[in-house]
């Protein structure tokens, strides 16, 4: 009896220091990010996030942006501010606002990792809550019909348990930017890494994998390649027309989708190998995206 008791009141004491600690973490994001977390809103009601980068360039998900853009309103902080918006595609958002002094730093997630986000319902912005970072690698089971045009599309990486508003900044323990939340599939949430957004920083462009590719579902599963660009990673790598992508680094494709949403998101993002099938037989063919 003794000993339980003792077991009880270590576990109550340790979950109690856990739960410490967090408090504190979300109280320090809360201070941190309130002048760097940008929120959009249509009459009174939020409907997305955005993360303040170097340079006035903001990013959020493309869905806060896909209609009704003349009826939403920006606030940081409660003040109000204008935007412009220079580019909605897949994914994201790019806006431009006036130079602020408080902006988020980059860094790069890690599998596994416990990232932060802010938690969001139609009354407003919650509190912090804390999500782990789980394997990026995974594929599609939605059809797909006709020509997929998909050499400037996003990689993700996806986390459990996440709920908050499109274009959310998702934060490590220090308050710096490891993505922003794109949207959700299979009831996990879908992020655009902060690698992505380094260009922006210099005022230049968005970062995304290019592999020079036009692609269909094959019927046979995979992605068959009906176009190649000329000069690409995908020409230099040796890769035919009419060929079917059949697995990248190990993971099967099974839809033409599955590429894009795979290249750029493992450990050594730039280099991967792909097995691929023509006239009944497969290679290995290695691409280097950079």
């Amino acid at each position: 009896m003794t000993k339980l008791a003792l077991f009880s009141t270590a576990s109550f004491i340790y979950w109690g220091s856990r739960k410490n600690q967090s408090e504190e973490i979300f109280q320090m994001l809360n201070k941190q990010t309130q002048n760097s977390i940008i929120k959009f809103f249509i009459n009174g009601r939020i409907i997305g996030q955005g993360a303040v980068l170097k340079n006035g360039f903001v990013v959020t998900s493309s869905e806060v942006f896909e209609n009704q853009q003349p009826q939403i309103s920006a606030q940081i902080n409660g003040q109000l501010y204008n935007y412009e918006v220079l580019k909605v595609e897949e994914g994201i958002a790019i806006l431009k606002i006036q130079q602020q002094k408080s902006q988020f730093n980059l860094s790069k997630y890690e599998i596994g990792q416990n990232a932060y986000v802010l938690g969001t319902d139609e009354q407003g912005l919650k509190e912090f809550h804390q999500c782990p970072i789980t394997d990026s690698n995974f594929t599609l089971d939605i059809k797909l019909v006709g020509e997929e045009a998909l050499n400037q599309t996003f990689p993700f990486i996806l986390m459990n348990g996440c709920n908050s508003s499109p274009g959310s900044p998702v934060l490590n323990k220090n308050g710096e930017l490891l993505g922003i939340i794109s949207g959700k599939f299979r009831n996990k949430t879908q992020v655009v890494p902060s690698s992505f957004f380094q260009g922006l920083e210099n005022s230049k462009s968005v970062n995304k994998p290019y592999l020079g590719l036009t692609l269909k579902t094959s019927d046979q599963g995979g992605a068959f390649i009906i176009k190649i660009n000329s000069d690409s990673p995908a020409e230099k790598a040796g890769l035919k027309l009419g060929e079917i992508i059949k697995s990248i680094d190990g993971v099967t494709i099974q839809h033409g989708k599955d590429v894009t949403k795979l290249l750029g998101v493992t450990e050594n993002a730039d280099s991967h190998v792909m097995v691929v099938l023509r006239n009944g037989k497969e290679r290995t063919v290695y691409v280097n995206l950079k």
